[in-house]
């Protein structure tokens, strides 16, 4: 079972009931459950770091990752054009029935749909920038969403520190650093209704990592946003250069 397929169950699930028990677990078996209401917030629930970040969303704008919908729904009652997309066929199906009008099945971690210079904004938000899972793939979505901007093209996203305040986790980001893998790789995988999906890693990074890396790719770090832990998350915009 995909993770895909496993994260559309639990968000049908919870459009139809209002509840629905989704669990994410880490590989070395540090599980928590996940707060599936969260992918349902409207504006004024969302955590103050993206309302900063959408503020600067303006022109034509591609949601990655949508979800539920809630950014593209937000952005188009702002009267702002939003195409929003996500890999999984449920899920945009999911988006257009809560009224997102321009949702399409479409991979970030690849080739885009789009022509050259289509948008003026992408968002990356619910750790979406580190969707990829390593930096060499999160390099590659950059210079994809280098392409398909305008000149004044700008990135709003977000994503978490890895965290080391936690013996658990930092015990785990000392594990990652002798395997070679980067600080913030994490492999994770979904459980809902007794079943386990595929393995996946997910990319969290600081905000130096982000701005190193983005440098490389034509990007820079013009704002980031936070509340007041780091490891529960944070927002960056990156300007096109």
């Amino acid at each position: 079972m995909t993770k895909a397929d496993l994260f559309a169950d639990a968000l049908w699930q919870f459009h139809a009931t209002g509840k629905a028990d989704l669990q994410i677990e880490r590989e070395d078996g540090y599980r928590r459950r996940e707060e599936v209401s969260w992918y349902f917030t409207r504006h004024r629930e969302f955590p103050s770091y993206e309302k900063d970040a959408l503020r600067l969303a303006r022109g034509r704008v591609l949601d990655i990752g949508c979800g539920a919908g809630r950014h593209a729904l937000y952005l188009q009652r702002r009267g702002l054009r939003v195409t929003a997309i996500d890999r999984s066929p449920r899920l945009v199906e999911l988006a257009r029935t809560r009224g997102v009008r321009d949702a399409r099945v479409a991979n970030a971690c690849g080739k885009l749909p789009f022509r050259d210079g289509e948008f003026d904004t992408v968002i990356l938000f619910g750790n979406n920038l580190g969707i990829g899972g390593t930096p060499r793939r999160l390099r590659r979505m950059l210079r994809e969403l280098h392409r398909l901007t305008t000149p004044r093209g700008r990135i709003l996203a977000t994503t978490r520190m890895p965290g080391a305040t936690n013996p658990t986790h930092r015990r785990y980001l000392r594990q990652n650093l002798a395997r070679g893998r980067a600080l913030g790789q994490i492999r994770l995988r979904l459980i809902y209704a007794g079943l386990r999906g595929e393995w996946f890693d997910l990319l969290l990074l600081a905000p130096t990592d982000v701005m190193t890396i983005a440098a490389r790719e034509g990007w820079e770090l013009a704002h980031v946003f936070t509340a007041a832990n780091w490891e529960e998350g944070y927002a960056v915009v990156l300007e096109k250069r």
